[in-house]
C-alpha cells in the first residue's frame, strides 16, 4: 500500500499537478510486465535455467541424504529381532544423527538456494533497468512503471504503453553484445581461508 502511494504521488508529480514544468509537455508513461521479460528475454531465460540447475542439484543432495537414511531405517527393522538391546540402541542412534544431520544439512542448502536466487534475480534485474533505460529514453517517456504480476501498481494501461516486447528485444540485444566482447581472464584467489591470520 505504501509503495502504491508513493508511486501515484511520483505519477502526480511528473504529470504537473503542482505546477511544474513538465505540465506543458505532452508526458509519456509506459509499463513492463518484469515477469514476462524474465520468462520471454534470453538472459531471463538463462537466469532461470541456472537456478533450476542450482537447485536440482542441492536437490540431489537431499535425496541422497534420505535415501541414506531410509535404508538405516530399513536395516533396522530387518536385523531388530535379532540384534541385541545395546546394538539396537547403537543403531537407532545413528539414525538419529543421521537425521538431525539431514535437517541441519537441509536447511542449509534451502538458505544456499535462497541465498542463490537473490543473486541472479539481483543480477537480471539491474539488466532489466538498463534495457528499460534504453527503451524509455529512445521513446521519450517520462517515467516507466513495472506491471507486477499481482498486486501490481497499475490498474489500467493501453496496450500501446505496454514497453515489454522492446524491453525484451532490447536485453536480447544487449545480451548479443555482450557475448562478442571477449571476456577478461578471472583473477586468482588471493584471499586467506576465513579463520586464519597471519
Amino acid at each position: 500500500m505504501r509503495r502504491q502511494r508513493i508511486i501515484w504521488s511520483v505519477v502526480i508529480a511528473v504529470l504537473g499537478w503542482g505546477g511544474g514544468a513538465l505540465a506543458a509537455e505532452e508526458v509519456k508513461i509506459g509499463y513492463v510486465d518484469a515477469q514476462a521479460v524474465l520468462d520471454r528475454s534470453k538472459p531471463g531465460q538463462a537466469s532461470k535455467e541456472l537456478l533450476e540447475q542450482y537447485v536440482k542439484s542441492r536437490q540431489q543432495l537431499i535425496d541422497t541424504d534420505e535415501e541414506e537414511i531410509r535404508q538405516l531405517e530399513e536395516d533396522l527393522k530387518k536385523q531388530s529381532a535379532v540384534l541385541s538391546a545395546d546394538a539396537q540402541k547403537e543403531k537407532q542412534e545413528a539414525l538419529q544423527r543421521k537425521y538431525l544431520s539431514y535437517q541441519k544439512r537441509a536447511g542449509e542448502l534451502t538458505k544456499e538456494v535462497q541465498d542463490r536466487r537473490t543473486e541472479v534475480l539481483k543480477d537480471f534485474n539491474r539488466k532489466l533497468v538498463q534495457a528499460v533505460q534504453v527503451v524509455a529514453e529512445g521513446g521519450g517517456y517520462a517515467m516507466v512503471l513495472d506491471k507486477e504480476t499481482e498486486g501490481g501498481v497499475v490498474l489500467f494501461a493501453r496496450q500501446p504503453m505496454n514497453l515489454t516486447d522492446q524491453v525484451v528485444k532490447e536485453l536480447d540485444r544487449m545480451a548479443a553484445s555482450e557475448e562478442s566482447v571477449p571476456k577478461p581472464a578471472p583473477k586468482p584467489n588471493t584471499d586467506k581461508p576465513p579463520g586464519k591470520t597471519p
